[in-house]
């Protein structure tokens, strides 16, 4: 129970940080909402915003589920890469045909990169304080 519910809210976590970076760019250019893709931001830079809050929230989400289990760290890691990259394959079914395809294949990497890195640091980190 304790793993579903910091997957969950895990995954909550997730959409409030990048939703808050699009809603950030939302106000600051006053364009329309969207919580899908990257072809309605006004340039480049936002595009850049958007990877890089990505793969921090991922990185940061990632630590925080792994600290709050604190079991099984591999299999819960790999339980909510599954489930932020099926988040990701709804994006995709919901936006194909005006997005572009680079920007799901770097997002799911982001992703993976996110949730790699937070784990290796975890293990690390677990290793240096556990010395057993």
């Amino acid at each position: 129970m304790k793993s579903f519910l910091a997957i969950t809210s895990g995954f909550a976590g997730f959409l409030f940080f990048e939703g808050f970076a699009r809603l950030i760019i939302t106000f600051y250019h006053r364009i329309d909402f969207q919580f899908y893709g990257i072809s309605h931001l006004p340039s480049t830079v936002w595009i850049v915003v958007i990877l890089l809050s990505v793969i921090t929230s991922t990185w940061l989400v990632s630590m925080l589920v792994l600290t709050v289990i604190n079991k099984n760290t591999l299999r819960n890691a790999l339980i909510f890469g599954v489930i932020l990259i099926g988040w990701r394959a709804m994006e995709f079914y919901n936006s194909y045909q005006s997005e572009p395809l680079w920007y799901f294949g770097i997002v799911i990497l982001l992703h993976v990169l996110g949730i790699f890195l937070a784990y290796q640091l975890y293990t690390k980190q677990n290793e240096i304080t556990d010395p057993s």
